[in-house]
């Protein structure tokens, strides 16, 4: 894993290797990410290059692809041994540990503040914005939210989605007696990058928080015991299982067995695959709020998106002009390769232009609805977050297996995290 103290030798090996120097020496233009590697977004990103090399020959563009999974450590490695990184793309997630290191382009420089604000809304911009400087320019953003399967609903006899915690209860319930079999909630009951940023949401639904402003550690709180609590409940009572992943519930909702779970925006296209029937489902695939507690309240989602950042030597920004803007402004600020990318890969778009152009489309529309509120990963804030993700998945899970009460496991969440919060910052 890596630590913050070895992220930060190894920025600092970075500069005395002189990034600078490689790049004034480069005849390529290099760009790193995963999704060109995935099959399902491969033949989609692959056009998008290929049509960038066809209009900007020079410099040379070549793309390097790593596995999702190993981005981060190998991004590192290539800032370590000062190989080329002109164009890159992170999960939102991610921002804070590259930011931190000095070397991404203040985005507000290279493209103008307010010539992003008039191609992309504030509010999708700040997934891109670290302590004030747009370290990256959203690529794709949504959130981690909920769909509801409207035939599941409709046989139940439950006429509309539920707004409320305790309408959702009662339709869970009725799913649940009109299929016994089902799983009425497919809620993520394993996997710590999973569980983290699920409980999260409900955490925020009723009204706690893992750390506060300053990244003290808060969630030791009723409002966390009464989130983890309605969580383990469901799985006590049948509405929600055990040993449930994302992947799972996708393949569950496509097949009508389950009334709800959460997902990114990519759902819908999920569920044309899982079902075999294509498109021909999208009619029971309702994109929805994360319940509230009471009318009145913010229902809450987890922020999502792709970011492209532009790594530099830490001095001089690429201006609107360079190979590495030209390369970001065709992935991330044409209409039509955003447009082409939803379309194929179901990811929604950034730009105000494009977004007008799928304003017909409900399940755009109630998606982009429900997350204009959407708060990012909590933990996300520490350059390192794969330890804190695993206390929080562990402690829930606990619970929700019935190894722990609520509050034991939120006492013992706490008590981790600050004992991890206290290691990174001597770190």
């Amino acid at each position: 894993m890596i630590t913050r103290r070895h992220f930060s030798s190894a920025i600092a090996a970075t500069g005395l290797l002189g990034l600078s120097s490689v790049r004034a020496q480069a005849k390529s233009l290099t760009y790193v990410g995963w999704s060109q590697d995935e099959a399902a977004s491969k033949p989609t990103l692959t056009a998008m290059f290929d049509s960038y090399r066809k209009a900007n020959a020079d410099p040379k563009l070549e793309v390097i692809g790593f596995p999702w999974g190993q981005m981060q450590q190998n991004v590192l490695l290539r800032l370590r041994s000062g190989q080329a990184l002109d164009v890159v793309q992170l999960a939102e997630r991610w921002l804070p540990q590259f930011a931190t290191t000095g070397k991404l382009a203040d985005m507000n420089e290279v493209y103008g503040k307010g010539q992003l604000e008039k191609l992309i809304s504030p509010g999708v911009l700040k997934l891109g914005d670290y302590r004030g400087r747009q370290a990256g320019l959203p690529w794709t953003a949504g959130s981690i939210g909920m769909v509801a399967n409207t035939k599941v609903l409709k046989d139940a006899g439950v006429a509309a989605v539920p707004k409320t915690v305790d309408a959702f209860i009662e339709a869970l319930k009725a799913i649940k007696k009109s299929q016994p079999q089902s799983v009425p909630y497919a809620m993520t009951t394993k996997n710590n990058n999973s569980l983290c940023p699920d409980f999260q949401v409900w955490l925020w639904t009723f009204g706690g928080q893992l750390f506060d402003d300053k990244g003290k550690v808060v969630v030791n709180s009723p409002a966390a015991v009464r989130a983890l609590s309605f969580m383990s409940d469901l799985v006590k009572d049948g509405l929600a299982a055990k040993d449930i992943d994302r992947p799972d519930a996708r393949r569950m909702y496509g097949q009508n067995q389950t009334g709800f779970y959460q997902d990114a925006p990519l759902a819908r296209g999920f569920a044309r695959n899982n079902s075999g029937k294509g498109a021909d489902f999208d009619a029971f695939v309702q994109a929805m709020a994360v319940p509230v507690l009471k009318n009145g309240d913010t229902p809450q989602s987890f922020a999502w998106g792709h970011l492209i950042t532009m790594f530099t030597d830490g001095k001089t920004a690429p201006n609107g002009q360079s190979p590495q803007a030209k390369l970001a402004s065709h992935l991330a600020l044409s209409d039509a390769n955003q447009l082409q990318y939803f379309k194929e890969q179901g990811l929604f778009p950034v730009t105000l232009t494009a977004l007008a152009q799928l304003a017909t489309d409900p399940y755009v529309t109630a998606w982009t609805q429900a997350s204009r509120y959407a708060e990012r990963d909590e933990v996300s804030q520490w350059t390192t977050s794969a330890e804190p993700v695993s206390i929080v998945g562990e402690e829930v899970q606990g619970a929700l297996l019935g190894q722990k009460t609520a509050q034991a496991a939120i006492d013992s969440m706490g008590k981790r995290l600050e004992a991890k919060m206290a290691e990174l910052a001597k770190s």
